[in-house]
Parts: C-alpha cells; structure tokens; sequence
C-alpha cells in the first residue's frame, strides 16, 4: 500500500432546496456546520467547503462561514449551481444545469460572478471548484484557468451522467490526482496542464477495476440491461460500484472501497457529502434527525477503521494537490 496517505473531506456546502431553484432559496442548514466542526476539529479533519454564490450572499451563512472556514480550520472552495447563480441568461431547463452544457462565455461569467462573491465574502480568493451535479466540461477548465483556480474536484471515476441531462461521462478518468488542459477532455490527463483535478473517491468492492469496470458497462449496454443483471451483480456483491459518501454508503463498504483504492496505488482518499444532509428533511439521504445520527456515527466510525488500514494525514483539496502534484 502507498504511503503518504491523504485523507480529504469535502462538502458542497449549498442551499436547502433539494430541488433546483431560482426562487424562495433558504440556507438554513449552513448552520449545522457549527456542530459538524467540532467534531473536525476534535478529530482533526481539515475540511473543504464548496460554497455555493446563494450562500456566499446570505449574510447569516456568510458569518458560520467565516467561523468554520477560517484558514487554520480548513479551506473554503467555489461550488457553482447554475440554474441559480447570475447572469441568468440561460432557460430555466434541466439540460442547463449542467455547466458544460452552456456557452463558453456563460461559463465563464457565472463562475467569475461566484468568485467575486466568495472573495468579497470571505475575504480571500478561492483555489479550489467543484461543479454542481459534476457537471463539467473542457470549457469549463479554460474558464478555472483564467479566473486562477488551482484545482478543480467535479470528476467521479466509473461514473457516466450522459443520460442525466446530457452531463459528461468520467468513465476512463484516473482514479489518481492528475493536471488538466483547457478544451481538453477532463478525462485526459495533460503534464503541464494548469488545473489539478482531485478526482472523488469511486471505485469497486472487487478488483481490479478495469475488469469490472468493463464488466458493468457490458451488463448495462443493450440487449443486456434489459436483464436488470447489473443490479442482480450487485446485489450478489459482484462488481459493486461504491463510493466514499456516508450518504448512500455503509462504513463496511467505504472501507472495503478504500483498501481497494490502496490497493491500486491511490494516495489520496475523498470522502464527500452535501450540507443539506446535516438538517433533516431537506436532503433524500437524510429525512429524520435519527437519518442526521447516523450519518455523524458514520463519518466517524469510517475514520476510525480507516486508522486501522493506513496512517494517513488529513489534507484540503488544495493542500493535497499541492503534495500530490506541486
């Protein structure tokens, strides 16, 4: 196994409504992140908070923010929603809220829009992006590049989201750190790129992950997904994709999943969730406050197991680019 492990925790930190929304938007669960701190901090979890413009805005949000956010607690990074942060020149439609899916110059002026609010909120410019619903695209890179980003964290490996409203395919991405070029494919990694990508942590409770990687495509092209034999592998624990999220994964299988990810030479492990998630009811992962406990006992309970797998030191996005790549 690799050493020099780095262990990321992010979170798109954003607004409560589930649903995209340009209206009635509340940000309410941005103060659990008073709660969610101590335990970083009692643990040592050096956290990134993807901001979203409509919690950039809010005065009160702006405020826990700050408190959480500071430079010695962790790192505040750049989260765009489309749908909702100006200019609004696009149709109110599922297809824009991807960002590849908008002109390049639109691109561009949304995502300098949020960084003029998160550098007048927060008094320092954010290094790092992450894309709502992942949505990136080559555009997408030039605009980081020319509005200084360092690192951008939208890619999930294994993951194809060309049928969810015509989003990128991250099917062939690495699974390790790697740099982009503007108007490249961002599954392509480039030397000299200007852009780091820190990939989240997807992966297989089997390997080698090429090999079942190809194995699920098979099972979901036509004729055979007509089978339902993918979810049939699954369930048998054949093949199974999983992902570091306490949200929709048990602690059994972030484990396995990391000690898959070591296996194949992974030095950085990226556990991710959604702010929402920490105020029941505003989130599918978390509907009740017994939902919110679970997820808390999760977090920690992974990083406890995780201790007795590796040593490792907990890192930002940018912190862990920087020592990954330079």
């Amino acid at each position: 196994m690799p050493r020099n492990v780095f262990v990321i925790v992010s979170l798109d930190t954003e607004e409560d409504n589930w649903n995209r929304s340009r209206t009635d938007v509340t940000v309410r669960n941005i103060c659990e992140l008073r709660r969610l701190a101590q335990l970083f901090d009692r643990l040592g979890v050096r956290p990134t908070y993807f901001t979203t413009y409509q919690v950039a805005i809010d005065p009160v949000a702006e405020g826990v923010l700050r408190e959480v956010g500071d430079e010695r607690r962790g790192e505040i990074g750049a989260h765009l929603h489309p749908w909702n942060t100006p200019p609004l020149r696009e149709e109110f439609v599922a297809r824009n809220s991807m960002l590849k899916n908008l002109p390049a110059d639109l691109q561009l002026a949304k995502i300098e829009t949020l960084t003029r609010a998160l550098e007048r909120a927060f008094g320092r410019r954010p290094r790092a992006f992450r894309a709502g619903r992942y949505g990136i695209g080559p555009d997408t890179i030039a605009a980081l590049a020319a509005c200084g980003y360092r690192v951008d964290s939208s890619v999930s490996p294994f993951v194809s989201l060309e049928r969810v409203d015509d989003g990128p395919t991250f099917v062939g991405a690495p699974i390790k750190a790697y740099r982009l070029a503007p108007h490249r494919d961002v599954r392509e990694p480039d030397p000299d790129g200007p852009v780091v990508e820190m990939p989240l942590s997807y992966g297989f409770n089997r390997g080698p992950f090429p090999f079942w990687d190809r194995a699920r495509r098979l099972l979901e092209a036509a004729p055979l997904c007509w089978l339902r034999l993918p979810g049939l592998a699954s369930r048998a624990g054949l093949g199974r994709r999983v992902s570091l999220s306490p949200e929709s994964q048990s602690v059994a299988d972030m484990l396995t999943l990391s000690e898959r990810l070591l296996e194949h030479g992974v030095r950085q492990l990226h556990m991710s969730w959604h702010t929402p998630s920490l105020k029941p009811g505003l989130s599918p992962f978390a509907a009740t406050t017994a939902d919110v406990e679970r997820l808390y006992a999760s977090i920690e309970s992974y990083l406890d197991g995780l201790a007795g797998l590796t040593s490792f030191t907990f890192a930002t996005v940018s912190e862990a680019a920087t020592a990954l790549l330079g």
